[in-house]
């Protein structure tokens, strides 16, 4: 059993670094909260007030930390995919993947931290990454505050994911026969159409940020996703991710060319043995040779033949072809928590009339199957197809 618990608090940069030796070997799930990754992104948004950073000891022992930031910025509610409500508030970003608990006495740790940042009011509202359902962290920040402080009507999604197999050969045996049968035929389509025009692409390894960014900014613009503001998109911040990502191999992108222009791409984080999808688009000319589909076979081949990833994580949402090409899944839960003052309570109020019949016509919508249909309308209704 770890002795007294005792935090130490880095608001800026300076103070963070001197925390460094031991940030560095605490046992962080996503790239986000590396040192590196977590100070480019500091330093490149505009709206971060200050890092809110934090390690739990026991006596010289480090137990685990929390990487966050507090950020003034829109909290933003949508209606499909209108943007509503938007008051510009201070968030507690607490970073995907950001709390590394090594022992429990941690986790009651940096949940004080975050407790303490919305009662003294550093932080209007406080928003975690996904918790999985039934976990020891969601029940403990779910504990946080009273009725009034906690965003209702956040449903739990579920995760998809793929325990890849040894193989390409082996994940396309695995699949449905008719998942499969589709995969192999619109390969065989594409080589009939295109040929040797249509090569992939995979960018790694430091120095190729501006080939990465650029090309997969060529294609987003033309996606669904831009239309509302949303995407990959060329801008510095981007680029300074992407420039330390591919220094330290967590970042991995896929190009697919027609010729010479970019018509499809993947952008994906590489992290402690799992891969994860972040963002993918492509042009909307070629939606129905299925292009994205076609890439995403690729990025998984690559996947399997890599001998340090077990996982390939789909991310947030549940479209078709994650469920199609995934063989495991777990249930989460997002966490939106509001500081106990009147602002932030009235904010809560306002948001929750809004997502309670959005949160029911979407139970409806699932209930009968229609969700993927009223999505794909959606997307093509923005995308002007």
């Amino acid at each position: 059993m770890p002795g007294p618990v005792r935090v130490e608090i880095a608001r800026t940069l300076e103070e963070l670094e001197r925390l460094r030796p031991v940030w560095d070997g605490l046992p962080w799930r996503r790239e986000e909260a590396a040192f590196e990754y977590f100070a480019a992104r500091l330093e490149t948004r505009d709206e971060v007030i200050c890092p809110l950073a934090a390690v739990a000891f026991a006596g010289e022992r480090p137990l685990g930390g929390l990487a966050a930031r507090i950020e003034l910025r829109p909290l933003s509610t949508t209606v499909g995919y209108k943007v509503v409500y938007a008051p510009h508030v201070r968030v507690l970003q607490v970073v995907d993947g950001g709390m590394a608990l090594v022992e429990p006495a941690a986790l009651e740790a940096v949940r004080g931290v975050v407790a303490d940042a919305l009662r003294t009011g550093l932080a209007d509202v406080a928003t975690l990454p996904p918790l999985e359902v039934g976990s020891d962290e969601l029940e403990a920040f779910s504990s946080l505050g009273g009725p009034l402080t906690h965003q209702p009507f956040i449903a739990p999604w579920t995760r998809r994911l793929l325990s890849l197999p040894p193989t390409f050969d082996e994940f396309l045996a695995a699949l449905g026969h008719k998942t499969r049968k589709n995969v192999r035929r619109d390969a065989r389509q594409l080589e009939s159409d295109y040929g040797d025009r249509l090569t992939v692409e995979i960018v790694r390894g430091p120095g190729r940020a501006e080939r990465l960014i650029s090309g997969a900014d060529r294609v987003a613009r033309s996606t669904y996703q831009r239309t509302l503001g949303a995407g990959l998109a060329d801008t510095p911040e981007q680029r300074a991710l992407a420039t330390v990502g591919l220094e330290h191999d967590w970042v991995r992108g896929y190009l697919l060319h027609l010729d010479s222009s970019p018509i499809a791409y993947w952008l994906c984080s590489v992290y402690g043995g799992t891969m994860l999808l972040r963002t993918g688009g492509f042009d909307p000319a070629y939606s129905q040779a299925r292009v994205g589909i076609h890439l995403l076979m690729r990025v998984i081949e690559d996947a399997c033949a890599d001998p340090d990833l077990h996982t390939l994580d789909f991310g947030p949402g549940d479209a078709a072809y994650k469920r199609q090409f995934s063989n495991e899944s777990r249930l989460e839960r997002n966490l939106v928590l509001f500081a106990p003052t009147l602002r932030a309570r009235r904010i809560n109020v306002t948001r929750t009339a809004i997502l309670g019949p959005v949160q029911l016509a979407r139970a409806a919508l699932d209930a009968t199957r229609l969700t993927d249909r009223v999505r794909t309308g959606w997307r093509q209704r923005l995308g002007g197809r």
